[in-house]
């Protein structure tokens, strides 16, 4: 507490102090008795997120809602930071984005299939980014291979995606089978670090090719999904 003498403590010398709010006045302003001037500790008002006095009944503090979740807070909950500016932040939110590439291929003149029990026709490659600096993510992969085939009377031919055989084909009549579809798709998941870019390459495979299969048409899709993980 500060001592404040009334007018500089001049002999007959009278004044009036008035408290404002969160303020006490103690003394009369005599010499002997000058006046002190202290802070109750109390605050006239507060803003956004926080409520209180300062008072030691109702301590300033910050407003907050109780815990609405099942599991413990101590574990689970969020940060609150602060950041260069003194301005509060809390955990980055989580990001997530997607990714896509495809072709569509005729094949003029005809792709014979691969005699070999199977090869690589094509690839087809796809850049994924993590849009979250801060942390690691989870990504989900699809991997989709469309084939058509023509199978003259006794042909065979297989078709699969990164050197798994996903299906096999065979003309057992006496007639051309033409526009042979095969369809195959793979879902597989994947991580990448804090802001990782990683180019994924999917191979198309056929094979087991005999008595003059050809594939007419070349179709394939990768499509991925990435999602940050909240610590």
């Amino acid at each position: 507490m500060v001592p404040l003498a009334c007018c500089g403590g001049a002999r007959g010398c009278t004044c009036t102090v008035t408290a404002g709010s969160g303020v006490e006045v103690e003394g009369s302003g005599s010499t002997s008795n000058p006046y002190v001037v202290s802070s109750t500790g109390a605050v006239a008002a507060t803003g956004c997120g926080l409520t209180g006095d300062g008072s030691t009944g109702t301590p300033l503090s910050a407003a907050v809602r109780s815990w609405p979740y099942a599991c413990d807070v101590d574990d689970q909950g969020g940060g609150v930071y602060c950041d260069s500016s003194g301005v509060l932040r809390s955990d980055p939110p989580v990001r997530q984005d997607n990714f896509s590439n495809a072709i569509n291929q005729v094949q003029s003149p005809a792709l014979a299939v691969p005699t070999v029990a199977e090869r690589t026709i094509r690839q087809l490659t796809l850049t994924v980014t993590n849009p979250d600096p801060c942390r690691a993510a989870h990504g989900i992969l699809f991997r989709e291979v469309d084939l058509d085939f023509t199978l003259p009377p006794g042909a065979g031919a297989m078709a699969g995606i990164d050197g798994d055989d996903m299906n096999y084909f065979a003309n057992g009549g006496d007639t051309t089978v033409f526009a042979v579809h095969s369809q195959d798709n793979k879902i597989t998941p994947f991580t990448l670090n804090a802001g990782e870019t990683r180019t994924i390459t999917m191979d198309i495979d056929a094979g087991r090719g005999s008595n003059g299969a050809t594939i007419v048409r070349v179709q394939a899709t990768l499509r991925a999904w990435v999602y940050s993980n909240p610590l």
